[in-house]
């Protein structure tokens, strides 16, 4: 391979990487279980439902979006009474905070502001 296409390949490769879609996760802190989304308003948001937990005496509800105006917009389309919303420090789902248990979880979570929140 030559330097121009080594160069190439690199260059895409950064190209690529860096206009992926990445998601992040968060957790919504509601008073009362909810209903889920309908699919269409999942696809039109590209959000994800992960979990629903209850933890110390609170609900919440785990999502997976590109950033907090997908939950907010998802917040407001459900039209959730929501009084938290966090970022999670760790994957829901991943092979470090599944094996957790649910309680320990919260330990995870980042508050992060929201707009459609009630506190």
């Amino acid at each position: 391979m030559t330097r121009k296409h080594l160069a190439q390949a690199a260059i895409a490769l950064v190209f690529f990487t860096t206009n992926a879609a990445s998601a992040d996760q968060f957790a919504i802190r509601i008073d009362e279980p909810v209903s889920g989304a309908s699919t269409r308003l999942l696809d039109t948001l590209n959000v994800r439902e992960i979990d629903a937990v209850k933890i110390n005496g609170d609900y919440y509800l785990v999502l997976e979006a590109k950033n907090e105006g997908y939950v907010e917009a998802y917040i407001f389309g459900q039209g959730i009474d929501a009084k938290g919303l966090y970022r999670l420090e760790a994957d829901w789902t991943g092979s470090g905070l599944s094996s957790l248990p649910v309680e320990a979880r919260g330990a995870f979570f980042e508050e992060t502001t929201c707009e459609f929140c009630w506190n």
